[in-house]
């Protein structure tokens, strides 16, 4: 009968991804609201909190840091330190457990916001793909369920495609189905896996013969999953909806048999017609009572109304504001379950800090961006506190994308970046303040192969007989308007009957880092050549090159597990041939060298803070943090003295000048 109770109350999440809980007799309990959990979730919280407690303030909420995962968070309610956690999925059936043997009941929870479309780590929508060579292109919820799950009674699922409406050869090929580990090695499944458990599956097991694929230390599960599809005529799998590339095709998803099917599409996600959407929620204590219910019940009110909805169009990860008929069942939630009346306060002038300011005081640095730039930041914040007491760190590295929003709302004073702002980025940014952000150079990319930023290079299969190329040749080879009249090896310089053969251009999609860098730097703004095949990850165009013997493909100059062949590119007055050696990378010789970033307001000089950002950076510039980066892992490479001179006085431009040996805002 237990097991059924929590069945029903999972089902209950499978309608709308929310579950009640009914208030127990009240326990003691913290004088105001604390919340924790989901770091993807933190400042968005702080930021309705910040809100709320405008004109409110006798009450002391906070949200805590210190914590990545909704886990902790969990963890932290039943040992009775919080109130409140902030839950970027649905709760685990071994969560709900444990609430209802410490309160009696399962945790309150209240459909806040819904997930992203595709931002990393943004709780994003999922989408079902199928190899592009495969006719199906949409799926019932009862048919997917079929598809990843087995019938409890006879453990049946789908086996061939013609169960799916496959005909003609299709009907008895087979179905190779991918997806993660349904369960971790702490007992609990993956946040999507609990997703798709609570959503599709409702209670059936997963079926037995599930190809499933790892996170590894170069490619995440679901990277590995597109992948897998991809490489598989037979292959079906699910995954972000940002992780796709050419080799897949993405399904209209239906509720029900008699349709409508939708793509996962924006629009769609927006609007929640798309059934793989997913939501964010708060969860509170059973036993909460007194001012901490109170302030609860107006940062609910917060979040459900016009203010919040504009934060979630601010913050970094990009959720999206809960839908008309979502947010009044989110209210009659919170007056079921927490006793609030809530009047949604009228749409007024969206709370807004002052620029470059944040909760904290002005001893406080806030630092958002770049994972892979942990190690340097680390070793830059250790020797900065060395020398201004006091100073204090706060420092959220999940990833390049997560910093341009942070730093236009004046969450962050720093934002390290692993490559430039897209024009889009840009475009949110200049929305919210009226000049451009500043971004200096720290170091050059790496050819280490731990790291996730590298110089660029040129791939060919291993029985090209090609060695070197020249930028002209690869703009001509790449740019549409001037391989119109055809392209073949014969523009390289080969000759005999490779000259006629013609040449497979690939390379990263335009709308990613590398994408855009080679449009700029190559194609100088251009359009790819006509039959380009745009990959989503390096990984993907380098394997092409090893595979197809016509392909000449771009990617990271640090893979070295492939077998495709890399060649040396010839530039300069003197026809140098650059190999991506470090030392060439260090001097900024190598042709198709990129860059890391840290990136800062433009008016960062009269900033509250720009005392302590522009000694920040003035450290960063110097010989001594050149060192520091030079030790940490994964290998980045300093910046020689000319290109360090170059982004000092680009430094000294934004108004930090040096007084005394310590380097000062003007005027200040």
């Amino acid at each position: 009968m237990k097991r059924a109770a929590l069945s029903h109350r999972l089902a209950l999440l499978a309608m709308f991804g929310c579950g009640l809980a009914t208030p127990v007799a009240a326990r003691p309990h913290p004088s105001a609201l604390r919340c924790m959990g989901a770091s993807t979730m933190q400042h968005l919280v702080a930021a309705w909190m910040q809100a709320a407690q405008a004109g409110w303030p006798a009450n002391h909420s906070k949200v805590l840091g210190g914590s990545r995962f909704s886990a902790t968070g969990v963890q932290a309610a039943l040992r009775g330190k919080v109130n409140c956690v902030t839950f970027a999925r649905e709760p685990f059936p071994a969560e709900v457990r444990g609430y209802q043997h410490r309160f009696g009941a399962a945790p309150i929870l209240i459909p806040v916001a819904q997930g992203s479309e595709r931002t990393p780590h943004g709780t994003f929508a999922l989408a079902v793909f199928v190899n592009r060579s495969n006719p199906l292109r949409r799926l019932t919820m009862r048919q997917l369920r079929r598809v990843l799950g087995a019938d409890p009674v006879s453990g049946s699922a789908v086996r061939t495609w013609g169960e799916l409406g496959g005909s003609g050869a299709w009907r008895q090929r087979p179905v190779h189905v991918y997806g993660m580990q349904p369960m971790r090695a702490t007992g609990n499944p993956p946040g999507i896996v609990n997703f798709l458990q609570i959503r599709v599956l409702r209670g059936w097991p997963w079926r037995k013969d599930l190809r499933v694929r790892t996170d590894t230390p170069r490619a995440s599960a679901l990277t590995r999953i597109v992948r897998a599809v991809g490489s598989d005529p037979d292959g079906i799998g699910y995954s972000g909806i940002g992780y796709a590339d050419p080799s897949v095709a993405k399904l209209a998803i239906a509720k029900h048999a008699d349709g409508p099917y939708f793509l996962p599409a924006p629009g769609n996600v927006k609007t929640a017609r798309y059934p793989l959407a997913r939501l964010i929620y708060l969860g509170f204590t059973p036993d909460i009572d007194g001012q901490a219910k109170r302030a609860a019940c107006r940062l609910v009110s917060l979040a459900l109304g016009p203010t919040g909805r504009r934060l979630d169009a601010s913050d970094a990860m990009r959720f999206l504001p809960l839908t008309a008929t979502q947010t009044r069942v989110s209210r009659g939630l919170a007056h079921r379950t927490l006793g609030c009346a809530l009047h949604v306060p009228p749409a007024g002038p969206a709370v807004r800090r002052p620029p470059g300011t944040t909760n904290l005081d002005a001893s406080t640095l806030t630092i958002i961006g770049y994972n892979d730039m942990a190690g340097m930041v680390r070793l830059w914040n250790r020797a900065f506190a060395r020398h201004h007491a006091g100073v204090r760190f706060i420092v959220r590295l999940q990833g390049t994308r997560t910093a341009p929003g942070a730093l236009a709302d004046g969450t962050s004073q720093l934002a390290p970046m692993g490559a430039p702002f897209s024009a889009r980025e840009r475009r949110a940014y200049l929305a919210q303040q009226p000049s451009g952000p500043v971004g200096l150079r720290v170091a050059h990319a790496s050819n280490d192969p731990r790291a996730r930023s590298s110089p660029i290079a040129l791939y060919v299969h291993p029985g090209n007989p090609l060695r070197q190329v020249t930028l002209d040749q690869l703009r001509r080879v790449f740019t549409r308007a001037s391989a119109s009249k055809g392209r073949t090896w014969s523009m390289l310089g080969l000759d005999g009957h490779w000259a006629t053969r013609t040449i497979d251009v690939c390379g990263l999609a335009p709308n990613t880092a590398l994408g855009r860098y080679m449009i700029r730097r190559l194609l100088h703004g251009g359009r790819f050549a006509h039959g380009y095949l745009a990959f989503s990850e390096s990984a993907g165009a380098v394997r092409q090159a090893a595979t197809d013997r016509d392909a000449l493909c771009f990617g990271d100059l640090n893979d070295t597990r492939t077998t495709a062949r890399r060649l040396a590119i010839v530039a300069g007055p003197g026809r140098t041939v650059y190999t991506g050696t470090r030392a060439q990378i260090r001097s900024g010789d190598y042709p198709l060298d990129r860059f890391l970033y840290l990136y800062v307001r433009n008016d960062v000089a009269a900033s509250p803070r720009g005392g302590l950002v522009c000694a920040y950076l003035d450290m960063v510039l110097s010989a001594r943090g050149q060192a520091l980066l030079a030790t940490a892992p994964p290998g980045y490479i300093p910046l020689d003295r000319r290109e360090l001179r170059h982004q000092r006085t680009r430094l000294r431009g934004l108004g930090c000048t040096r007084i005394h040996g310590m380097v000062s805002p003007t005027g200040r």
